[in-house]
């Protein structure tokens, strides 16, 4: 009906719920293996370089993971269709942002974040193109950038001190991630705790 807001039917939440959850725990389990990797790099009971894939690994998992759940509230196509014009990805998006509390200025609506999953290859290429001059270095923990003076390259990093996670010239400060993506999880398990179903 026109001028009908938009809903999500009460038995279709669920698969949003267990679609999302699917992203919120993935980006848990990499971010619990990461804090046990860091605090051990900390106390310095093991070498940052002897773990350097496996905390990588974690850190841009739950990037991706963060970029796949910021879709939900911000889909990359409104989703027109027919002669009607709807809007269904768009008004979804706005829905879902109302009961989860999502606004603009969450991190999960970061576009530089959202791109760099999306359009990672794409990213690669141009990143490539641009020639490679100096040191390279696919994979590093640092405590805070570094600068010799001397050109060079890094795939992938970690700052500890910061807390950033780099990816291709590109740096995001993890912990505002980690508690948005946790306030979304813990209304995503009271949602699926009460029957599959959005509450307040």
């Amino acid at each position: 009906m026109e001028g009908e807001e938009f809903s999500i039917w009460k038995p279709y939440e669920a698969f949003y719920i267990q679609s999302m959850l699917f992203n919120t725990t993935s980006a848990f389990q990499s971010c619990s293996i990461a804090e046990k990797i860091i605090e051990k790099i900390l106390i310095e009971e093991i070498d940052p370089q002897e773990k350097t894939s496996l905390l990588l690994d974690c850190l841009q998992n739950l990037i991706n993971q963060s970029g796949a759940i910021s879709r939900y509230f911000s889909p990359s196509r409104d989703g027109v269709k027919g002669a009607e014009g709807k809007t269904i990805h768009r008004d979804r998006g706005q829905y879902l942002s109302k009961i989860f509390g999502v606004k603009g200025d969450s991190p999960l609506m970061n576009r530089a974040l959202r791109n760099s999953i999306e359009h990672f290859d794409e990213r690669l290429d141009l990143y490539l193109q641009e020639g490679i001059v100096g040191f390279i270095f696919p994979s590093l923990i640092l405590a805070e950038p570094e600068d010799s003076g001397v050109p060079h390259h890094i795939f992938r990093a970690y700052y500890l001190k910061e807390g950033i996670f780099q990816v291709l010239g590109e740096r995001y400060e993890i912990q505002p991630i980690v508690d948005e993506l946790a306030r979304i999880h813990d209304l995503l398990v009271r949602f699926d705790g009460s029957g599959g179903v959005f509450r307040s």
